[in-house]
């Protein structure tokens, strides 16, 4: 580990002080070949809303994320899943579960809910759904399907809904529109994903039940399985998250992460500058990651670039990291991570920045500043460029996170 001191970077910017760290660490196993893996990834979920709602995120979630078990199971039960208050499903159950028996290497997920309703607009029983996709024989395929009991808009009985063909598109008078048996798949040279959703309700006008401009899926699910290779790949990157005690007031931003790589594309995600509210400013962020999967050889990268935070009067120049792993046929395993940290200062006050991993530094009233802060597990590695701990808002701001490990 060395430390690195962007003096170009320095004169660019016009600031006093930098500190860079960047590490690689390089595990060999014993074997002379490693064994092919599959890759297995899947979810269900009661209701999800699309928005900031509070109480309306994932409710009644089973999941199972970048494994490589083929016996890897979850399931969860609930009386009643709410959103805005409202008891929108009742008796709803969710698993997921990943197989490798004579239907080939896969990962299936189900969601049932006994009974669906927004007032009386709409009233859903007897509701499942289901989606798999799975790798056989060099190929990889996908179903999924949605079927009901009896289903009822308004007055109306619908029976010849009860076995929806794929994406049907409801009008809903005083609610805007559903779609039944919301169903895909997506193929890539490395892996298949795909989802399968009951009911996905569009809210376009006012009502009691659902806010307007929301978007709900009942009994959501999602199977994802990767093509045969050495291992598979995960991590994440985003450029920000502010919480306060164990709460999440900002998630994280720009945020990407994987499971199959990318094909050996740059993914690129950025947004502009951003305020978490009475917390930060936050300046553009941009995340990356490139990563592929094969016989030969599994990679992955993730990178996170934040152009300036300011918290009150304490400002921090551009926050960078990165993260990579990597595994290749003979059994070697490598890790690597950098960080970089430009400028601290509050007023016309500028603070050195100590070069060293998890060093840190207090600025009495304001925050305490920790940098380089490393987590490595035995094929995994997380860096956080810069953790800000804001005193007067017991306020933990993480900046320019990247994490990458392989799996198998």
């Amino acid at each position: 580990m060395r430390p690195r001191i962007g003096y170009k970077k320095l004169a660019a910017v016009g600031v006093a002080a930098a500190v860079g760290v960047v590490s690689t660490i390089a595990l060999t196993s014993g074997s002379a070949s490693a064994a092919e893996v599959f890759g297995y990834s899947g979810y269900s979920i009661g209701t999800d809303a699309k928005t900031g709602l509070a109480n309306s995120g994932p409710q009644v979630l089973s999941q199972i994320s970048c494994t490589t078990n083929p016996h890897a199971s979850q399931s969860n039960d609930l009386a009643t899943a709410n959103v805005n208050d409202q008891a929108v499903a009742k008796t709803v159950t969710t698993d997921t579960h990943s197989f490798n028996d004579a239907r080939g290497n896969g990962v299936t997920s189900n969601a049932t809910a006994a009974d669906i309703r927004l007032g009386n607009l709409l009233h859903i029983t007897g509701a499942k759904t289901t989606t798999t996709a799975w790798y056989k024989d060099g190929k990889l395929q996908y179903t999924g399907s949605t079927t009901f009991a009896s289903i009822r808009i308004g007055a109306v009985s619908l029976p010849n809904l009860l076995n929806p063909k794929p994406n049907t598109k409801i009008a809903i008078p005083g609610l805007g529109y559903v779609v039944l048996n919301r169903v895909g798949g997506v193929k890539t040279s490395t892996g298949i994903y795909s989802y399968a959703q009951a009911v996905v309700v569009h809210a376009n006008v006012r009502n009691q039940f659902v806010p307007e401009g929301i978007d709900v899926a009942i009994l959501k699910t999602r199977a994802e399985v990767t093509t045969p290779s050495i291992a598979m790949v995960t991590g994440e990157a985003y450029g920000t998250k502010a919480n306060v005690d164990k709460l999440v007031t900002s998630g994280p931003t720009s945020y990407q992460a994987t499971c199959q790589g990318t094909e050996g594309k740059t993914v690129r995600v950025s947004v502009g500058e951003l305020n978490i509210p009475r917390v930060a400013f936050v300046g553009a962020v941009t995340t990356t990651k490139n990563g592929y999967i094969g016989k030969d050889k599994a990679a992955i990268t993730f990178t996170s670039k934040t152009a300036s935070v300011k918290v009150g009067n304490l400002a921090i120049g551009a926050i960078e990291s990165s993260a990579s792993a990597w595994k290749t046929k003979d059994g070697k395993v490598g890790l690597a991570y950098s960080s970089d940290v430009v400028s601290i200062r509050v007023g016309n006050k500028v603070y050195s920045v100590p070069n060293q991993p998890n060093a840190t530094l207090n600025i009495p009233g304001i925050a305490k500043l920790t940098f380089n802060q490393v987590v490595r597990k035995d094929r995994f590695i997380s860096v956080n460029a810069l953790v800000i701990d804001v005193y007067s808002l017991n306020t933990k701001v993480i900046v320019g996170h990247s994490a990458a490990g392989v799996i198998g």
